[in-house]
């Protein structure tokens, strides 16, 4: 799970679930754009904001069949740390001398160390599993609430 959006748009779910008069009629399930770190962890995860929430992921390839489908966008980026030692005693070649060079602040990836950009809006599925409507940021509980009471009464 991302540590910046995905907390907080499921706890706007949560609040706008608990504005709804028609909540009972929906099912919001989150799924992970990074099954790497999220598999095993994602019903812990959502049942945090709700029980009734629901966590899916899938390996890969699948993944990117459904987003592909669904026009949801992600992308792995590696994050460049700060190299925390001086390494200025190490010798660089530079032709036929030898030099000392400090590495301190040069940025390395390290392979684990990434984060995932994706799309952060909410996708709405009619009962066959058609795309219905996408609710875009800012995200409102309020608003959210009465749009999606509207859609569930038209869907009826």
């Amino acid at each position: 799970s991302c540590p910046d959006v995905c907390p907080i748009d499921l706890a706007i779910l949560n609040q706008t679930l608990g504005m709804m008069q028609q909540a009972d009629k929906l099912q919001v399930i989150f799924i992970s754009v990074d099954p790497n770190r999220d598999v095993g962890n994602l019903a812990t995860f959502v049942k945090r904001f709700n029980t009734n929430f629901i966590g899916l992921s899938a390996e890969d390839e699948a993944l990117n069949k459904l987003t592909r489908a669904l026009g949801v966008y992600h992308e792995i980026v590696q994050i460049k740390e700060r190299v925390s030692k001086d390494h200025s005693q190490h010798p660089v070649e530079k032709g036929d001398k030898k030099m000392s060079m400090s590495m301190k602040g040069v940025k390395v990836a390290k392979k684990d160390n990434y984060l995932v950009n994706h799309t952060a809006s909410y996708l709405l599925l009619n009962p066959n599993l058609e795309l219905t409507g996408l609710l875009t940021n800012p995200h409102n509980a309020k608003k959210m609430a009465v749009a999606l009471d509207l859609i569930i009464e038209a869907l009826d």
